[in-house]
């Protein structure tokens, strides 16, 4: 099995994908593009498990050091024991003596200690990409930006913002139906509906007047 990394891919087409999405930030597929550059980054930075050595000050042996660098990771017994070619019974065995020379209960408090006494290597346990909740300021800036953007193609649909959940998005998308959000009053001049696309939860919009309409509205 052929296991890809950033090496796969030209540096150019990199630089390219980290572009587009410093510019469509809102684009429902950003967020997934983002994650997957996070772990072209941390494949191409981490030592490969097998050189992994532990440090000075470190009580635990290299193979004990591995196991719980995998649980890190999120990898269950079978998964540790496949990627060191071990029996998942050994691998249990090293993780519960981990642990007793840690002085700990379970595994989760072992990878605890190994992260705060910086034991792994950096970067190779990733770091979730945490969704940003913008400012109400923000937010409504973003709805004038985009009103006025749709208002210009009338019946043309057009992402109006992504959400944390698929609930919320349905939510925003009925306001905005219904005339709750200033800009897009008033309220029958917009259709607008829930998406979920590649993970990512938004809302898109049309505008149903005219530019006539709009012009006469700004007058």
């Amino acid at each position: 099995m052929t296991t890809m990394t950033g090496e796969a891919l030209s540096p150019r087409l990199l630089a390219q994908l980290r572009t587009a999405t410093e510019r469509n930030p809102s684009a429902p597929a950003t967020r997934t593009v983002r994650l997957l550059l996070a772990e072209i980054d941390r494949l191409n930075t981490s030592p490969p498990i097998e050189l992994l050595e532990p440090a000075d000050d470190c009580p635990l042996t290299r193979r004990q050091l591995q196991i719980l660098l995998g649980t890190a990771n999120g990898k269950e017994c079978p998964a540790i024991a496949r990627d060191l070619m071990l029996s998942p019974k050994t691998v249990r065995k090293y993780r519960a003596i981990a642990m007793r020379r840690l002085g700990v209960r379970t595994p989760a408090q072992a990878v605890a200690v190994c992260l705060i006494r910086g034991w792994f290597p950096r970067g190779s346990v990733p770091v979730p990409d945490l969704p940003h909740r913008p400012s109400p300021v923000k937010v409504r800036n973003t709805y004038r930006e985009r009103a006025a953007l749709l208002r210009e193609t009338p019946g043309e649909w057009g992402v109006v913002a992504v959400y944390d959940s698929g609930p919320t998005a349905r939510q925003s998308a009925y306001r905005l139906r219904s005339g709750a959000f200033k800009a897009f009053r008033p309220a029958g001049m917009w259709e607008a509906e829930a998406f979920t696309e590649d993970g990512e939860h938004g809302v898109r919009a049309r505008y149903l007047g005219t530019t006539d309409t709009t012009e006469r509205a700004a007058s």
